[in-house]
């Protein structure tokens, strides 16, 4: 009872004692009061602001923040569509040049024909570099052929024919050799491929320099002459060696070709000794 009775007392006197301050500020008699207040307050204010307004801005923009990354996430999903639609594009322009290409070169062939293909497979390493087509036995295709690409230039050879699909050697396989002349100087030899998918030109006692053109010499029967296979990029040694080291660059990336034209007119060798 007693503890009520203070508890009681004690509410009602800071009642009262607002009640006072409050008819004060309402007579004026506080104004002295408060200006010594904020006058004292104001070095703290002062403080306060300094460092709780840079953290009020960071929360207020916390919601803008979220606004841009959502945007820049989006925009990056955009660009990157646009990017593979763009790539799509370029790839699918590239195809339909080498089509035109390869359209024009069957037109123009005379008693030539060919049969236009695309390139769906690659099995690609330091010692082997074949290719698969869309085309095959159904098409005319034959174990032998000779693949072209689509401006002309001696690709490779159709080593496997399915009823709808075709494997072919790269001349740049290690495998591969062609019968080869320099078409400036009439040198004779052959073009073999590499390890690393480069190609070498075995030539003897003959002259060869950087820029001369290589081109298959029908030597053989294997391939019909005066296909363009490369020019030399490099050459050691001198006519009066025994061999010569001659390095051929292809006219065409024979690893990255994606449309060829297989000679299904010129019947090889291999073809006519043996048969498929």
């Amino acid at each position: 009872m007693v503890m009520f009775s203070r508890y009681t007392w004690w509410v009602g006197g800071m009642i009262a004692l607002a009640f006072v301050f409050a008819v004060m500020s309402q007579v004026g008699l506080m104004s002295p009061f408060q200006g010594l207040f904020l006058q004292a307050a104001a070095p703290f204010e002062n403080v306060l602001t300094t460092v709780f307004e840079p953290v009020a801005s960071s929360l207020a923009n916390i919601g803008n923040l979220n606004d841009l990354q959502n945007e820049n996430a989006k925009l990056r999903v955009e660009n990157e569509d646009l990017r593979n639609k763009i790539t799509s594009l370029q790839q699918d322009a590239e195809q339909v040049n080498d089509l035109r290409q390869a359209l024009k070169i069957a037109q123009s062939g005379g008693a030539e024909t060919h049969v236009a293909a695309s390139v769906v497979g690659r099995d690609s390493s330091p010692f082997t570099e074949t290719v698969s087509i869309d085309k095959g036995a159904n098409a005319g295709l034959k174990t032998g052929m000779v693949v072209l690409s689509a401006q002309g230039s001696l690709v490779g050879t159709v080593i496997t024919v399915n009823p709808n699909t075709a494997f072919v050697r790269l001349i740049t396989d290690t495998k591969s050799k062609v019968n080869a002349q320099i078409l400036e100087s009439k040198a004779l030899g052959i073009v073999q491929g590499n390890p690393g998918r480069t190609l070498t030109f075995d030539l003897s006692q003959a002259d060869a320099k950087v820029g001369d053109t290589v081109v298959t010499s029908g030597l053989g029967g294997n391939y019909p002459p005066n296909y363009t296979i490369g020019r030399v990029s490099e050459v050691s040694g001198t006519p009066q060696d025994l061999f010569r080291k001659v390095k051929v660059e292809p006219l065409v990336r024979v690893s990255t070709v994606s449309t060829v034209l297989v000679l299904t007119s010129f019947t090889p060798q291999r073809i006519g000794a043996t048969g498929p």
